[in-house]
């Protein structure tokens, strides 16, 4: 089996704890679109990480081994390291976000992290409103600090860590049989709660989507707020 990065295939080993299998999975073909609106309206093309088939439901999984930045658009994404790109050199050409990521993640990965569109918050997050958070979930390698947490709560993305990931798929797995059980998610500094809402049991899945949908264009309109208002 091929995997990204030694984390992913460290990740790989360690979700045997989940209750069903877990195989790595470059594409959301046939079962969900693999493709995505970012906040400008782009149509993007997203795949995850890992696939864990349940007896009656199904979840995508995408992995991080680290933080996510807060671009909300493929173009930003794109503009922050062209810039990066330039500053040494301002002949240097126009290039595509294909080609800036690969090259800084050769030379410079923090370029990367920090402005890299798969390493957005708003990447993952348009993904699980287009696909719902039982079907998309992001599992960190480690619980993020409480500062990237509260942005990720308030962006609404459902998360959860290597970990506890087998609790999440649980509460996932369960609630296709009408049993709606919490996943709660908790540090030393932090606590969040996810439990299905039972008013959706037996929805058409596009009237759950809108719902995720405009929970998160309501979350990207207030980012700037959310984000200059931090205290801890």
């Amino acid at each position: 089996m091929t995997y990204a990065s030694k984390s992913e295939s460290t990740a790989a080993t360690s979700f045997a704890a989940c209750p069903a299998p877990v195989v790595s999975c470059q594409t959301f073909a046939p079962l969900l679109s693999t493709q995505y609106a970012d906040s400008d309206c782009t149509i993007l093309t997203g795949k995850p990480d890992f696939f864990c088939q349940q007896l009656k439901s199904f979840t995508f999984m995408e992995f991080k081994n680290g933080r996510l930045n807060r671009h909300r658009s493929h173009e930003s994404s794109r503009a922050a390291m062209q810039y990066e790109y330039s500053r040494y050199d301002p002949t240097a050409p126009v290039e595509t976000h294909s080609f800036l990521s690969s090259h800084f993640w050769k030379c410079r990965p923090i370029v990367c992290l920090d402005h890299a569109f798969n390493h957005s918050l708003y990447k993952v997050a348009a993904l699980q409103a287009l696909h719902g958070w039982q079907r998309y979930i992001v599992v960190f390698k480690t619980s993020p600090t409480k500062a990237h947490a509260k942005l990720y709560i308030a962006a609404g993305l459902v998360f959860c860590t290597v970990k506890t990931a087998p609790d999440l798929l649980r509460t996932i797995e369960l609630c296709q049989y009408g049993i709606f059980l919490p996943f709660n998610f908790k540090t030393r500094s932090y606590s969040f709660t996810v439990t299905p809402d039972h008013r959706d049991f037996g929805k058409a899945f596009h009237e759950v989507q809108m719902k995720d949908q405009c929970r998160l264009t309501a979350a990207i309109a207030a980012a700037d707020h959310v984000d200059a208002n931090f205290t801890f």
